[in-house]
C-alpha cells in the first residue's frame, strides 16, 4: 500500500511540477504571443491524454480489486454472465474484465480506455442484497457505459472546459508579465488579453456545467440500456429504491418475511452514483408484522423531488438524483408493456405534511447562514474599493463623507469587519452543529425532507460498521454503518485533513465489523450521511472528531486578527 501511495503521489506531483514549469517558461519568455498560447494548450492536451492513459492503472492501484477469470465468473454467476455475453455477442466488443471488491457496501463501477478494454467491478454487497434481476439491471447499466464508449466521450467533454480555463489563465498571466511594444499598442493588447481572460473564464464555467449535464444524460442512456437488456425498467428502478433509499417496498410479503427470518434486513448503497459524493444508504424496515412500504419510498424520494438543495446539487453532479432516474425509467415501462412498480404520486402530499408548501425560505436561510462570513468579507471589500474610487474622483461623493475616508478610519473599518466575521462564524457553527442528540434509527432519518448540509438532525445511532464509505478504496476515511433498520454513510471528518488521511491508512479498515455507537449530525447532500461527532467502538475506545471545535477556533483567529488591527489603530 505504501508503494502504491508513493507512486500515485509521485506521478501527480511530477505532472503538476512539469506543467507549472512549462506554463511559467511560456509566460515569462513569450508573454502574449500566439506561440505561447499554442504551447500551453498543447501541453494541457498532453496532460489530459496522459491522465486518460494512466487512470485505469491508478484505479487498480488504489482499490482492492480481486479479478476473476471469465470462465470462473460464468460458472459462479451464470445470470450475470448471460448479461455480459449477450452484450459481447450483440455489439461485437471484447469481453470486459470482471473484478470484485470484498466489501459489504454494495457498489458497481466501470473504467477503462475503450469499450474493448473495459473493466467492470462489483462488490459482494450487490450479490448479497439484490435479487438476480436487480443485479443484472445494475450490471447492464455499467455495460451501457461500456458500449457507448463513455470513457472516451466524457474525457473529451471534460477536456474542453479545461482548455478554456488554460486560455483564461494564460491571458491573465500574460497581462501581468506583459511589457512590450509602444505605450498605445501595449494598452490595446492588455485590454484584449483582459477580455480574453474574462470571456474564457466565463466560457469555462459554462462549459463545465454543460459537461456535467452531458454526464447526467449519459447516465440516463446507460439506464435505458439496462431496461433494454432486461426488458423491464422496473428492475433497475427497484434496485435504485433499495440502493439509494434502501426500502424493500418493491418485494412481496413472502420475500420480505423470508429475508426477515434469515436476518438479512439491510441493503447497501450502490456506486452507480457520483463517486465523489458517495454517501449511500440502505434500509429494510418493519412496522410490527407488516412492512413499511410506499410512504417511506416517497418520503425519501421527496427530498430529491422538492427540496431546493436537490436542484442545486444536481446542477453540479455527474449523476442525476435517484428519483429523477426512476421517473425516467417509469416513462419506458409502456414501451416494454410492464406496469410501473415505483411511483411518486403521493410524494408531494407527504412533503407538504412535513414542511408545508414551500421550502424556499429555509433554503435561502441555509445559504445565508453558510455564506455569512464570506458575505461580510466581500461587503467590506466593496466598501473599501468604493472608498478608494471616491478618493481618486471616479465616484462622486458628498464632501462631508469624503472627509471621513482616512487611513485611521479604514483600519477601524476592518477591525469591525473581522469581529463581524468572527461572530458570523460562531452563528454558522451553532446553526450547523446543533445540540439535542437523540437516539434514532436510520429509517427515522432518511425519510426527513427538511434536512440539508447546513440544517442537520442531531442523532445517536447504534449498530455495526459493515464497510468503507467508498468500498475497496485504500485511502478512504469514511465508513458504512448498519443498524436494524438499514445502513448509512458515515462521514469521518476530524477537522484536519492530515488527520483524516492517517485515520484512513491506519484505523478505518480496523473498524469494519465492530459494534459502534455514533453521535453526530445527520445531513443530506445528493445522498444522506451522518457526520461524526463521537464514534464509540463498543468495548474498545472512543474517537472524537473536532470539526465543530475547529470552527470555533477559526472564529477565535478572526477575533485575534481584529484585535491586532485595533492595536494598530491605536498606534496611528
Amino acid at each position: 500500500m505504501g508503494l502504491k501511495l508513493a507512486s500515485t503521489i509521485s506521478i501527480t506531483f511530477l505532472f503538476a511540477l512539469v506543467y507549472a514549469i512549462v506554463f511559467a517558461i511560456s509566460i515569462l519568455f513569450l508573454p502574449y504571443t500566439p506561440l505561447s498560447l499554442i504551447i500551453v494548450i498543447g501541453f494541457t492536451v498532453l496532460i489530459i491524454a496522459f491522465q486518460y492513459l494512466i487512470s485505469p492503472y491508478i484505479i487498480q492501484w488504489i482499490y482492492r480489486i480481486d479479478w476473476i477469470e471469465y470462465e470462473d465468473f460464468a460458472r459462479q454467476f451464470p445470470h450475470l454472465h448471460e448479461a455480459v455475453q449477450k452484450v459481447v455477442d450483440v455489439y461485437g466488443i471484447q469481453t470486459p474484465r470482471i473484478g470484485f471488491i470484498h466489501d459489504g457496501n454494495p457498489n458497481a463501477f466501470t473504467f477503462g480506455h475503450t469499450k474493448n478494454n473495459a473493466r467492470i467491478v462489483i462488490t459482494d454487497g450487490i450479490l448479497q442484497y439484490l435479487d438476480e434481476n436487480e443485479q443484472k439491471a445494475v450490471l447492464a447499466h455499467e455495460l451501457g457505459h461500456v458500449i457507448h464508449n463513455d470513457f472516451i466521450l466524457m474525457t473529451v467533454v471534460f477536456a474542453i472546459p479545461l482548455i478554456l480555463l488554460t486560455i483564461a489563465r494564460w491571458a491573465y498571466y500574460a497581462v501581468r508579465f506583459s511589457g512590450r511594444g509602444s505605450k498605445d499598442e501595449g494598452s490595446y493588447i492588455i485590454l484584449a488579453l483582459l477580455a480574453i481572460a474574462v470571456l474564457s473564464y466565463i466560457a469555462y464555467w459554462i462549459g463545465y456545467l454543460v459537461s456535467l449535464f452531458i454526464s447526467r444524460i449519459r447516465e440516463y442512456y446507460a439506464d435505458e440500456h439496462s431496461a433494454e437488456l432486461t426488458r423491464n425498467p422496473n428492475y433497475l428502478s427497484t434496485a435504485l429504491v433499495k440502493i439509494a433509499y434502501g426500502i424493500l417496498a418493491v418485494e412481496n410479503e413472502a420475500q420480505i418475511y423470508e429475508k426477515k427470518s434469515s436476518k438479512v434486513n439491510a441493503l447497501k448503497g450502490l456506486g452507480i452514483f457520483d463517486p465523489k459524493k458517495a454517501s449511500y444508504l440502505a434500509i429494510e424496515s418493519y412496522n410490527g408484522s407488516k412492512p413499511i412500504v410506499k410512504e417511506q419510498i416517497q418520503a425519501a424520494a421527496g427530498w430529491d423531488l422538492f427540496n431546493p438543495w436537490a436542484k442545486y446539487f444536481q446542477m453540479f453532479s455527474t449523476h442525476p438524483l435517484p428519483a429523477r432516474r426512476i421517473q425516467r425509467l417509469n416513462e419506458q415501462c409502456e414501451e416494454y408493456n410492464v406496469p410501473i412498480e415505483i411511483d411518486f404520486s403521493q410524494a408531494r402530499q407527504i412533503k407538504e405534511e412535513q414542511v408545508g408548501k414551500s421550502m424556499i425560505g429555509k433554503f435561502l436561510t441555509d445559504i445565508i447562514v453558510k455564506k455569512l462570513p464570506a458575505i461580510i468579507f466581500w461587503m467590506f471589500v466593496l466598501i473599501t474599493i468604493a472608498s478608494i474610487l471616491a478618493i481618486i474622483g471616479l465616484i462622486p461623493i458628498v464632501p462631508s463623507l469624503l472627509s471621513l475616508i482616512t487611513v485611521k478610519n479604514f483600519v477601524f473599518l476592518w477591525f469591525i469587519a473581522f469581529y463581524m466575521m468572527g461572530f458570523a462564524t460562531i452563528l454558522r457553527t451553532v446553526f450547523m452543529y446543533r445540540r439535542g442528540f437523540e437516539p434514532k434509527k436510520v429509517i427515522d432519518l432518511v425519510t426527513q425532507i427538511n434536512v440539508s448540509p447546513v440544517r442537520p438532525i442531531p442523532a445517536i445511532i447504534e449498530g455495526t460498521i459493515v464497510g468503507k464509505g467508498i468500498p475497496g478504496y485504500y485511502f478512504g476515511e469514511d465508513l458504512f454503518f448498519q443498524d436494524d433498520t438499514g445502513l448509512l454513510y458515515v462521514d469521518y471528518r476530524f477537522g484536519l485533513r492530515i488527520v483524516d488521511f492517517f485515520w484512513a491508512i491506519t484505523r478505518a479498515d480496523q473498524q469494519v465489523g465492530k459494534k459502534v455507537r455514533i453521535r453526530g449530525w445527520y445531513r443530506r447532500g445528493p445522498n444522506p450521511y451522518i457526520q461524526i461527532d463521537r464514534l464509540e467502538v463498543i468495548g474498545e475506545r472512543t474517537y472524537k472528531n473536532h470539526s465543530k471545535l475547529m470552527m470555533y477556533i477559526l472564529a477565535g483567529v478572526l477575533f485575534l486578527i481584529g484585535l491586532g488591527i485595533l492595536y494598530f489603530w491605536f498606534l496611528i
